[in-house]
């Protein structure tokens, strides 16, 4: 790549994303009766927000490096085809998870449904194990 990619952003992101995984995770641990109501709603509302903010990074970062890569014409690409892309040049390994991590994320305006929410929290709870793939693979190839 003859221009560095700035990925100190996304690589901040993810360790608040980890943080705030690490946190729910403690919070789903206690005991029922040990925790708040408010608890563990809190907690999953701050991995959400945290998912929301990092695949926003993540698919950004994509794009500027397949931009870099192949020019311009990176701008008419849909997400799909970047994320298909993003398979091709080995960026990411599963096409068909990041198309549902997009999907969850357009559903984050509607975690007001509970049942949406828990959907979203789950594929989130997924996420950062690709986030911490993709940050890795990103910091190799730059």
């Amino acid at each position: 790549m003859e221009n560095k990619l700035d990925i100190s952003a996304l690589k901040k992101a993810a360790q608040a994303f980890e943080n705030a995984l690490a946190f729910a995770s403690k919070v789903e641990a206690k005991p029922t009766s040990e925790r708040e109501f408010y608890e563990l709603e809190s907690a999953s509302a701050s991995v959400i927000q945290h998912f929301e903010f990092s695949y926003e990074l993540c698919w950004k970062t994509m794009k500027r490096f397949i931009e870099m890569d192949i020019g311009p014409e990176a701008d008419i690409l849909t997400r799909k085809d970047l994320f298909r892309l993003s398979a091709e040049k080995r960026l990411i390994d599963d096409f068909h998870q990041w198309v549902e991590f997009h999907r969850a994320r357009n559903r984050t305006s509607h975690v007001y449904d509970e049942e949406v929410a828990s959907e979203v929290y789950q594929i989130a709870k997924t996420f950062a194990s690709y986030m911490q793939k993709f940050v890795k693979t990103i910091e190799q190839r730059i």
